[in-house]
């Protein structure tokens, strides 16, 4: 009758162990990932050139995303944000008017050029999306 007892004493203390540790495992991963997902990072979108009718752009973060657009910009063309979110991507992008033109659109984050894109011609268009740092460690 010991040895049996032993022997579920074993089984159960076995299985509470893997039950620890599964679950502490799962609770810093968890940890870990909202750690990361509150990472906040500095965008910088621009457009420059000429002929642009309309910069539209992405703000917010975590999921509180909001369009905004710009009709007419006065060129050179500027906006900073700080965001976060690991599903955070940044994005503009430009159109331009009947007549024409060249422009860029850019995106910085944290200092570095993340994308850049070239419209051109009547109604060009160009479109920047950048991926969100907040998922790296570095």
């Amino acid at each position: 009758m010991r040895k049996t007892m032993k022997k579920a004493f074993l089984a159960t203390a076995a299985s509470l162990l893997a039950v620890l540790v599964t679950g502490c495992a799962g609770e810093t991963a968890k940890s870990e990932f909202e750690k990361l997902d509150a990472k906040e990072f500095e965008v910088v979108y621009e457009v420059t050139g000429s002929g642009v009718k309309t910069v539209m752009y992405e703000e917010g973060s975590k999921g509180e995303i909001s369009s905004e657009s710009v009709d007419d910009p006065k060129l050179p063309w500027k906006k900073n944000l700080t965001m976060n979110g690991i599903a955070t991507a940044p994005n503009v992008s430009l159109i331009l008017g009947e007549k024409g033109g060249q422009a860029d659109c850019v995106i910085t984050i944290n200092g570095k050029e993340a994308k850049r894109a070239t419209a051109k011609g009547e109604f060009g268009t160009a479109s920047c999306v950048a991926v969100s740092p907040a998922g790296t460690t570095a």
